[in-house]
């Protein structure tokens, strides 16, 4: 019955055109049509709430996504990160490698020195092309050069010494080495030629002295010479290349 009213309702008819039409009483038909009326208000009045809700539930869901998003983001940097891959119980590993041009050389007594170095994968690429080898195929070698009281970006040197490499070898044991003396340590390849063709350098380096500093080495003999004990000056040690420049090191 209320459907019906509704409907005529909707089609244009007035409340007492209704009611001669289903041949009911017209309060019937006012008290369907009111009731209606309450339950349509109601659900328009609920609407508006439910579509508050939903929105901010949404919202709430984005912004949840958005920091799952981040978080996995996150988690994927760490996992792949080389620096912070885990290790057996739980240490971290360092890298195998950088992927940058470098060589560093550390003092490990006046005669030795350990060096270390790394070629970036873009050099290695430069040079497979321009030679047309691999990386793999080229000789490597490595030089070193006495540039004590020389400068190094001058290209000029008191003496080198070139051998080759092993391949895949990325560290040496340079030994033996003049104590007191300034080396500079180059890694490189060898061309169709021969010649060394220098990739990556150290820092020029200092090897430590292997005896005591020589101020007063030479004082006695020089009193008795002074004082008249002796005839005429003692015959001293030969002194080593490089003297003035090690006497005010």
């Amino acid at each position: 019955m209320e459907e019906k009213i509704v409907s005529l309702k909707q089609q244009g008819l007035t409340l007492k055109q209704i009611a001669a039409e289903l041949d009911v009483p017209i309060g019937k038909v006012q008290y369907a049509w009111r009731k209606w009326r309450n339950q349509q208000q109601e659900v328009e009045a609920v609407a508006p709430v439910k579509q508050k809700r939903e929105t901010k539930k949404a919202k709430t869901s984005v912004t949840t996504s958005r920091k799952q998003v981040a978080l996995a983001k996150e988690t994927a940097n760490v996992s792949t990160s080389p620096l912070l891959e885990k290790g057996p119980e739980g240490y971290w590993k360092l890298p195998d490698r950088y992927n940058v041009d470098f060589m560093h050389a550390v003092v490990q007594s006046p005669n030795a020195v350990y060096v270390c170095w790394e070629v970036s994968d873009l050099v290695k690429e430069t040079l497979a092309l321009q030679f047309m080898r691999r990386w793999e195929d080229l000789p490597k070698a490595f030089r070193i050069l006495d540039v004590t009281l020389l400068d190094y970006n001058s290209g000029h040197a008191n003496r080198s010494y070139t051998f080759d490499l092993p391949e895949m070898t990325n560290s040496w044991f340079v030994r033996p080495l003049d104590p007191n003396t300034t080396y500079v340590f180059e890694f490189g390849i060898r061309t169709m030629e021969g010649e060394f063709l220098p990739i990556v350098a150290s820092n020029p380096l200092d090897t430590p002295r292997a005896e005591p500093a020589g101020v007063g080495r030479f004082a006695e003999p020089v009193r008795r010479w002074q004082y008249g004990e002796v005839d005429s000056p003692e015959l001293l040690d030969t002194l080593p290349k490089y003297a003035a420049y090690r006497l005010v090191r």
